[in-house]
């Protein structure tokens, strides 16, 4: 029989097992200020980013045009999802999807 007891006690149990989990999640962002290993893929991922930013940003005005995206499928067909300010460009943090990377 399902008592209401043995549900509260399942909920807890539930709850004491995941709360752990929950404390150690990390964010899917590198850090950038870590000295270890995740550091390093972090520094890694924002430079290649920057790489590709500048690659397609060809006025170097710092921001993406609809024009300049014009070639990259996953930007073009995504940019006005992209745009989350309806500037009509793309910028760094809409580029990266964050602000915890600066470009600089």
């Amino acid at each position: 029989m399902n008592s209401p007891a043995h549900s509260l006690a399942a909920t807890l149990l539930v709850l004491a097992l995941a709360t752990p989990l929950a404390a150690t999640a990390q964010s899917r962002i590198p850090s950038l200020d870590r000295e270890d290993h995740l550091g390093e893929v972090g520094r890694a991922a924002r430079q290649k980013a920057i790489e590709r930013f500048d690659s397609i940003d060809t006025n170097k005005d710092g921001k993406l045009s609809r024009e300049e995206v014009s070639s990259h499928p996953y930007l073009s067909e995504n940019f006005d999802r992209l745009d989350k300010n309806h500037d009509g460009f793309i910028d760094w943090e809409e580029f990266i999807g964050h602000d915890r990377w600066k470009k600089e």
